[in-house]
């Protein structure tokens, strides 16, 4: 008989079931996840607060500079101090040398009341902008809340249906396999059979590998002289709640998690939904599905997005006209929120304190992010992946087509 990986993929590919009516979600319930998704819309917000915090990182980068600029006045101030027993015993340029002394100090006393205006502004700011952060995470919050319950009033109906013992599942199969030409129509449906269950039980949501078969029955068979074998087979099942159930309400629900890849061509600041979760140039973290707003700031450029996740992707923020940061010892220290005890989870390995010379404001401080090599990246992403790249211009025909995932010509 030749029968083996050629016959079982012929089996996978040509069989046609047609399954009961089973739903794992009713019309009703669709109704009931549409009205909850319309309902806890946060588009708007997340567009409109990520744009705020987008502007007030600029801001606090201007601070940074004036602060420099200050530091900067106060070193010349001490030299002019430092030479002017100099000038008294040479008796020439006193007066210039007064005057720069003056306007030293008047500049230093200037810069410093603007910086401090500009910080209490900022620091209003700051608490708006964390107040709306808030709202949207606890609109967020109640959206899981009733998802979660819409989940358990589903699975309790599934359970109820399924556990009735008049539920059955009856599975009709139109399909075809490759048998030898010398063997009988009933020896190579019987070798056939284990190979007909099987497929059937993967592929409705309602079977697993331990579903009960209550009848099998083939309905008809014919076999030509090359041996192609066509056949119509009647099966019987007792369904049951089971993990692929499970699995596929999570994700209809949005109940499912995914691994985001963050790259840039700068170290910079990434930001998720307010959420500082970490820095540099390739980063991975895991987030629920569904809407969040992105931010990737470096210097006093930011790129930002609101995108709809739905599996695992790679989101690409290019930054144009970068100027390189000069590291210094006499950096201000950057006012950042304080986070609310019991909210984070504590991380196995802290990412190293990086210097620059910005400032940045923290809403919240996530430290669940984590740096992955290359491989383990690619064992987390699945077959949804996507890729998106913000602000990359392609050179050629071959890059405009990978980033426009349009089909390569052959």
């Amino acid at each position: 008989m030749r029968y083996g990986s050629i016959s079982l993929a012929l089996l996978c590919l040509y069989a046609s079931n047609s399954f009961a009516a089973l739903e794992v979600i009713t019309t009703s319930e669709k109704q009931t996840l549409n009205k909850i998704e319309n309902q806890y819309d946060i588009d708007t917000l997340l567009i409109t607060v990520n744009d705020k915090f987008s502007q007030l990182n600029k801001k606090a980068y201007d601070v940074e500079g004036l602060k420099k600029t200050i530091v900067s006045e106060q070193q010349r101030y001490d030299e002019l101090i430092t030479e002017l027993p100099k000038v008294i015993r040479a008796k020439t340029g006193l007066p210039e040398t007064y005057k720069q002394i003056e306007e030293s100090v008047n500049l230093v006393d200037e810069l410093t009341l603007k910086a401090k205006e500009d910080s209490k502004r900022l620091e209003t700011e700051k608490v708006e902008i964390l107040t709306e952060y808030e709202a949207i995470n606890k609109k967020r919050a109640a959206k899981s809340q009733q998802l979660f319950k819409l989940k358990t009033d589903i699975t309790n109906r599934l359970i109820a249906d399924l556990s009735k013992s008049s539920s059955t599942l009856p599975v009709n199969i139109n399909g075809s396999t490759e048998c030898s030409k010398y063997q009988t129509i009933a020896d190579c449906l019987k070798e056939s059979k284990s190979s007909i269950l099987s497929n059937t039980r993967n592929e409705s949501p309602f079977l697993n590998d331990k579903s009960v078969l209550l009848s099998y029955e083939v309905i008809d068979a014919n076999m030509n002289m090359r041996g192609d074998l066509h056949y119509k087979v009647a099966m019987n099942f007792k369904p049951s709640y089971n993990d692929k159930i499970d699995s596929m309400l999570n994700e209809e629900l949005g109940l499912k998690s995914a691994m985001v890849t963050l790259i840039s061509n700068v170290p910079a600041d990434w930001y998720i939904n307010g959420t500082k979760v970490g820095t540099g140039k390739k980063l991975f973290h895991e987030i629920p599905l569904g809407k969040h707003g992105i931010l990737a700031s470096y210097q006093n450029q930011d790129k930002s997005s609101v995108e709809n996740v739905e599996g695992n992707g790679v989101f690409n923020y290019k930054f144009a006209n970068v100027a390189s940061s000069n590291k210094t010892s006499n950096q201000a220290k950057v006012v950042t929120a304080e986070v609310p005890k019991g909210i984070l989870k504590p991380s196995a390995k802290p990412q190293p304190v990086v210097q620059k010379t910005k400032a940045k404001y923290t809403l919240f401080s996530d430290q669940t992010s984590i740096k992955l090599s290359d491989d383990d990246a690619k064992k987390k992403s699945s077959d949804k992946g996507y890729e998106y790249f913000m602000g990359v211009t392609p050179v050629n025909k071959k890059q405009n087509i990978e980033f426009t995932n349009e089909p390569i010509e052959k």
